[in-house]
């Protein structure tokens, strides 16, 4: 019995000894950054088929650090585009024609509203030269069937993401699953999204 508590008299002595002389700079676990999150919507407008002259949305974006601990100095915008089409095998498909930077902004204050507008001209200027192949190899975005004036229609989808970079010299763009999906943070009652990471509208 003495020799069982001296063991464990043993062991315990060399697990203390071990915890007192850990490195906290060896921790594997990185201790977590403080986070901020985006809030954005649209506020008014519509892009209409076959009238490009009179298509603009505008929109409303806001960084929230509800711990206060943050600054964001500047927010990156950008535009995703993605058209409906049917494939060579008459099945529907989407073709995306990738994410181009919009503009960068300076950032107001924490839960502050920056607001800003998109037209039709701004979409085409970013995408005016790309190319995709639906099927018989790489044509025009923008081939004849879209005449200057009507460029867009119902078969086409746009997306705002944004970044923020923070006076910390961080940027944040990535955030949770729960975020992305406007899961977490809403408010029901008033059908408003507090946290979301995008901003969808199309062409009627």
């Amino acid at each position: 019995m003495i020799k069982i508590m001296k063991n464990i008299l043993a062991i315990a002595f060399l697990a203390l000894t071990f915890m007192s002389c850990r490195k906290e700079s060896l921790n594997p676990v990185a201790t977590g950054e403080p986070g901020v999150y985006g809030q954005g919507k649209i506020t008014g407008g519509q892009f209409t088929t076959g009238n490009d002259a009179g298509s603009k949305v505008d929109f409303q974006l806001k960084w929230i650090d509800v711990n206060r601990i943050l600054t964001m100095t500047k927010q990156e915008l950008f535009i995703t585009y993605r058209r409906s089409y049917i494939d060579k095998n008459d099945n529907p498909a989407t073709a995306n024609f990738g994410t181009k930077s919009f503009k960068t902004m300076d950032c107001k204050g924490n839960n502050e509203a920056s607001t800003f507008s998109i037209t039709a001209s701004d979409v085409y200027t970013l995408f005016a030269s790309g190319t995709f192949d639906f099927g018989n190899g790489k044509v025009a975005i923008f081939d004849a069937s879209r005449p200057d004036g009507k460029r867009f229609n119902s078969k086409d989808a746009f997306e705002l993401t944004w970044a923020f970079t923070g006076s910390n010299g961080l940027v944040y763009k990535w955030w949770s699953v729960s975020v992305v999906n406007g899961e977490v943070y809403a408010d029901p009652a008033n059908k408003a999204i507090i946290a979301n990471a995008n901003v969808t509208w199309g062409v009627k």
